[in-house]
């Protein structure tokens, strides 16, 4: 109703004249005008297809952020989708962590470097990010994916001892969880666009920003998300074409692809996709 520039009260009218009657709208006046807003939670889920682009596999709006919130959201998305992911991205959130283990049993979990690396500036400061080249050093010795683990801890534990920043309980913490984030430790695996994630992760968030407003009414919120998702399948449009030639079969590939055969008249063609999944909480 948005679109109409209909408030709560107009647009609880409007759906009793729809549905028939008051008692069928499924709820009260009040409770429309409660849309504006409840600080929900929008979780989108975001894969990465065979040319790297992010695609939007769904999407949930919750009402907290708890272990047992996460757990039911992961099982409704496994539901719909039937399979894990190979790979799932994440921040650091307890509880989107213990879902993940609880549900996703045989998916490998890393933390996405977007929110670590968010973080350094304030928990170093950001004088010695800006004054010195520590930043350059840090990163130079974190994005890379040709150093062994034994290799990165020298490295990282060489740049740390120059700094002086043995003290640092962050950094510490960061070490600690090394094996969760640093290319260096899972170098051999296919992960596609999931190594590395700051450009994708800010990308998202920039794309899902654009339809999240807190101040919007739930059916300003499902307007602005449905024509986001509607102009993100319009930059996607080899997509739109594969699922017209599609013959229904494929095999599972151990690299964690899956090759779908397509005809496109005459020329046999395959395609692959990931089932790697981005999950992006705003």
């Amino acid at each position: 109703m948005s679109k109409l520039n209909l408030g709560p009260v107009k647009t609880f009218n409007v759906m009793k004249t729809c549905f028939g009657g008051f008692e069928d709208v499924g709820a009260r006046k009040v409770e429309f005008k409660n849309y504006k807003r409840y600080s929900m939670v929008f979780v989108p889920f975001t894969g990465i297809d065979n040319h790297h682009c992010n695609v939007t596999f769904g999407a949930a709006l919750l009402a907290s952020e708890t272990a047992d919130t996460y757990i039911w959201l992961l099982r409704v998305f496994l539901k719909a989708v039937g399979s894990q992911p190979k790979v799932v991205s994440t921040d650091q959130d307890p509880a989107t962590k213990k879902a993940i283990s609880d549900v996703f049993v045989d998916t490998r979990h890393r933390l996405c470097m977007w929110y670590v690396m968010h973080k350094l500036s304030l928990k170093v400061g950001v004088r010695l990010c800006n004054s010195t080249n520590f930043k350059e050093r840090i990163c130079g010795v974190m994005w890379t994916n040709i150093l062994t683990p034994g290799e990165f801890e020298s490295e990282w534990e060489a740049v740390i001892a120059e700094f002086n920043l043995e003290d640092n309980d962050w950094l510490s913490d960061s070490f600690a969880l090394r094996e969760s984030w640093i290319p260096a430790y899972y170098r051999m695996e296919h992960m596609s666009g999931l190594m590395r994630t700051t450009s994708r992760s800010e990308s998202e968030n920039h794309f899902f920003g654009q339809v999240c407003n807190s101040k919007a009414t739930l059916v300003e919120f499902m307007t602005h998300y449905e024509t986001a998702i509607e102009a993100q399948r319009h930059t996607h449009p080899e997509l739109i074409g594969v699922a017209y030639c599609i013959n229904q079969r494929y095999e599972d590939q151990p690299d964690g692809f899956v090759k779908f055969y397509v005809n496109d008249f005459q020329q046999p063609c395959t395609s692959l996709f990931e089932t790697n999944i981005l999950c992006t909480t705003l």
